[in-house]
């Protein structure tokens, strides 16, 4: 069974050999974005085919607008997705991303597949035409 790119984020999270030094922190944001990106793809494509298309900042904005009453998933992966893509390019005047930081947006992207899951289950809603 093939793994996903969130499964190898996890294992790099847990693996602090003196291989992976220095270049694992942005090697997790990577796997972390693409298994946000991929669960999006995968959402839209149940939900709203041809959305998957879109631009990542349009099909955060859909799903922003999209979000249920009481469910903040749409908010979630917009600031996962930004902060993973910063935390994937290098600048010499910045640090790479903690391993605090890295857990925190593994947990949050997990939470996102889960929600997006559950959303892409529910009966779309009925349109009543007169």
């Amino acid at each position: 069974m093939k793994e996903d790119l969130l499964t190898h984020a996890d294992r790099m999270l847990r693996d602090d050999t003196a291989r992976t030094a220095g270049w694992w922190p942005r090697t997790v944001a990577f796997l972390l974005r693409g298994a946000l990106e991929e669960d999006l793809t995968a959402f839209w494509f149940r939900t709203r085919p041809g959305t998957e298309r879109a631009s990542m900042r349009a099909q955060l904005h859909v799903l922003l607008e999209e979000d249920p009453p009481g469910t903040e998933v749409g908010r979630d992966a917009a600031a996962a997705w930004n902060a993973l893509s910063r935390a994937c390019h290098h600048h010499a005047y910045e640090l790479a991303p903690t391993a605090a930081e890295l857990r925190t947006w593994h947990t949050t992207v997990l939470n996102i597949r889960t929600a997006l899951r559950e959303q892409g289950t529910a009966a779309p809603p009925m349109s009543i035409t007169a």
